[in-house]
C-alpha cells in the first residue's frame, strides 16, 4: 500500500514544513502490532561470519555483562584523535566484531517484556538503520559484502564483490573497509508516517558518530562520508530505493586497501527474505530523499548563522573545571540507556561545566574537509534552555561549536513551556539542561542545495550521541526529543523565518542515578 501526498515536496525545506506538527491537528493513529517492523534482515546468505562473542554482551534477563578489555574513558574517547602514524593500522576481523558491540550490538535483553536495548538510542526503539560492510582488503575475511547482524551476531556475505566506492565517493582516500548507514523508511513509519525521514536522518547521526567513538576506542582510523553518489550505492546494495536508502558511509583504516584488481566475481546480490507482510509506503518519504541527490559543493560561511531573531546579551566562557570522572567508555556503551526521571537538582558547576566540555570536545573533527558535510557543522546552532546550574541563570543560552563559550538569549525559566511544546511531555520541564540543535533551512538549502538537511539533521543526531555517553559517564539521566510542536517551538525560542528546531536532548540529575561529587 502506497500512501500518496497531494503536492509532494521538491526540496526537503518543503518536506520539513509539510511535516510540521500542529497543535491539535495530528491525525489520529493507532499502531498495528500485528504488523511490527523486524529488528534485522534475513537474507539468503552465500556465508556467514559469527561476529566474536567476546567482543559483544551477554544477553540476560537480569542485566548485562560489559565489554572487557575496557581502557579508555568517556572523555578520554570523545576528545582521542588518533595519530596518522596510526592511520595505517590495518582493520581485521577481530576489529570489526568489537566495533560493531559497541556501535550498534544488544547489550541487554529484556525477554520478560520483549526489548532489546542496544548501544545507540533510536526514536520508538524502532532502529530502522541497517549497516553493511563492504571489505576490500582485510585480514582474516574474504573479499565482498556482507550484510552486519548485530543482534544475532554475525555477518551474512550477500555478494561476492565489494563495493566500488572510487565511483559513489571518488574523493575520498582508498579504504580497507566501509560500512554503509541505510535507513528503512517503514521501521520508522510504523509509529511516526510521514515523519518518519526526520527520525531516520537523527537515528543514522547517532548510528555514525557510534561508530566513530568505537573507532577511536580500538585505536582505528575512520572517517565519515556524505557525498556519495546515492544511485550507486542504491545498486551496489540492491535496494529498492521506495523502502531503503543509503545515508552515509564510513571508511575504515584509510590507505590500507589493494591496488585495483580486475573483476572476477560476477555482481549476484544474495536475495533478501521475503516480508510477513507487504509494508505500508509513504511516497513523500521517497521524494524527500531523492530532493536531496544533487551534491551541490559550497564554501564554508566565514560567520556562525544566526537563526534567532535579536542577538545574544554578550558572551562568556565555559567556566573551567578539573572534574573528570573516571568511567569506562565501554561500560558507558553497555549500561547506555535512555532515563528521563528527572529531579530538581542543582548540578555544581565544576560538573556540568565539565560535561559540556565532554560532549563539545572534538566533535565532527573526523570530515574530510572537502566534503560538504563537512561545510554543514557550520549551519547547525546549538544552544540549550538550562535550569538549576549552579552560577548560571536559568534561560536560553546558544553554545559555540566547541562549546568553550555562552550567550544569553533570555533569562526566566522556560523549561516548562519547552516541555509543552514538545507534546506536553512534562518530564522535560524538569531536566536540569535542554541542548537544543537549530538551523536556518533555507541558509542550508541555498548552500548546499536539499543534501543540506541530510546533513544537519545527522549532525544533530552525532551531537546527541555524545550527549548520552557523557551524561552517562557524568551520573546523569538523558533523553532525546525529536517530536514538538515546531511553529510553537520556533515562537517560543523567537527564531528568524526559516528558522527550525531540528532535535532537543534532555539531560540532568534522575532518581537512583549519579556519581557526582
Amino acid at each position: 500500500m502506497v500512501r500518496t501526498t497531494p503536492d509532494p515536496p521538491v526540496s526537503a525545506v518543503q518536506y520539513h514544513n509539510r511535516t510540521s506538527h500542529f497543535r491539535h491537528r495530528i491525525s489520529p493513529h493507532s499502531l498495528d502490532f500485528s504488523r511490527y517492523p523486524a529488528p534485522f534482515k534475513t537474507y539468503a546468505c552465500q556465508g556467514r561470519i559469527p561476529l566474536e562473542k567476546a567482543a559483544g554482551t551477554h544477553q540476560t534477563s537480569a542485566g548485562n555483562q560489559a565489554l572487557t578489555d575496557m581502557d579508555a574513558t568517556v572523555g578520554q574517547v570523545m576528545a582521542r584523535h588518533v595519530p596518522d602514524k596510526e592511520q595505517k593500522k590495518p582493520v581485521d576481523l577481530k576489529t570489526v566484531s568489537r566495533m560493531l558491540a559497541l556501535s550498534y550490538g544488544v547489550t541487554l535483553a529484556d525477554r520478560a517484556r520483549g526489548i532489546l536495548f542496544r548501544s545507540v538510542p533510536s526514536a520508538g526503539g524502532l532502529y530502522p538503520c541497517q549497516l553493511y560492510l563492504s571489505v576490500q582488503t582485510m585480514p582474516g575475511i574474504e573479499t565482498g559484502l556482507y550484510y552486519c547482524d548485530t543482534v544475532q551476531g554475525f555477518l551474512c556475505k550477500i555478494n561476492s564483490r565489494p563495493l566500488e566506492m572510487k565511483k559513489p565517493a571518488p574523493d575520498l582516500a582508498r579504504a580497507g573497509a566501509y560500512l554503509v548507514i541505510t535507513g528503512i523508511f517503514y521501521h520508522s513509519a510504523w509509529k511516526y508516517r510521514e515523519r518518519a525521514f526526520r527520525y531516520l536522518l537523527l537515528d543514522a547521526g547517532h548510528l555514525a558518530e557510534s561508530v566513530m567513538l568505537a573507532a577511536r576506542e580500538e585505536g582505528v582510523g575512520a572517517r565519515v562520508g556524505y557525498d556519495f553518489d546515492d544511485q550507486r550505492l542504491i545498486q551496489g546494495l540492491d535496494l529498492d530505493i521506495s523502502c531503503e536508502v543509503p545515508l552515509a558511509c564510513l571508511f575504515l583504516g584509510s590507505d590500507t586497501a589493494e591496488e585495483d584488481r580486475p573483476d572476477t566475481q560476477p555482481f549476484h546480490p544474495a536475495e533478501p527474505g521475503p516480508e510477513p507482510f507487504a509494508p505500508v509506503r509513504y511516497e513523500i518519504l521517497e521524494k524527500a530523499y531523492k530532493a536531496g541527490s544533487a551534491i551541490v559543493h559550497s564554501r564554508v560561511p566565514d560567520a556562525f548563522p544566526n537563526v534567532f531573531q535579536h542577538s545574544p546579551s554578550g558572551g562568556r566562557p565555559m567556566p573551567a573545571s578539573d572534574f573528570c570522572p573516571e568511567v569506562f567508555f565501554r561500560r558507558a556503551v553497555t549500561h547506555r540507556r535512555s532515563r528521563r526521571n528527572f529531579i530538581a537538582r542543582e548540578l555544581p558547576c565544576s560538573v556540568w561545566a565539565a560535561f559540556f566540555r565532554q560532549v563539545f570536545s572534538g566533535i565532527f573533527s573526523d570530515h574530510t574537509p572537502e566534503e560538504t558535510g563537512a561545510s554543514a557543522n557550520a549551519f547547525l546552532v546549538p544552544a540549550m534552555i538550562c535550569q538549576n546550574l549552579e552560577g548560571l541563570a536559568d534561560g536560553l543560552y546558544t553554545l559555540s561549536p566547541d562549546g568553550s563559550q555562552l550567550a544569553c538569549m533570555h533569562t526566566g525559566s522556560l523549561a516548562n513551556a519547552l516541555a509543552r511544546t514538545c507534546l506536553d511531555q512534562a518530564w522535560i520541564g524538569r531536566a536540569a539542561v535542554n541542548f537544543l540543535f537549530l538551523a536556518d533551512l533555507g541558509a542550508v538549502e541555498s548552500a548546499l542545495g536539499s543534501r543540506g538537511y541530510r546533513y544537519v539533521m545527522m549532525h544533530a543526531g552525532r551531537a546527541g550521541q555524545r550527549i548520552y555517553l557523557a551524561a552517562e559517564a557524568f551520573g546523569l539521566g538523558c533523553c532525546g526529543i525529536g517530536a514538538m510542536y515546531d511553529t510553537e517551538a520556533a515562537e517560543l525560542l523567537a527564531l528568524k523565518t526559516g528558522s527550525v528546531l531540528l532535535y532537543a536532548v534532555a539531560a540532568g540529575p534522575v532518581k537512583k542515578k549519579g556519581n557526582m561529587p
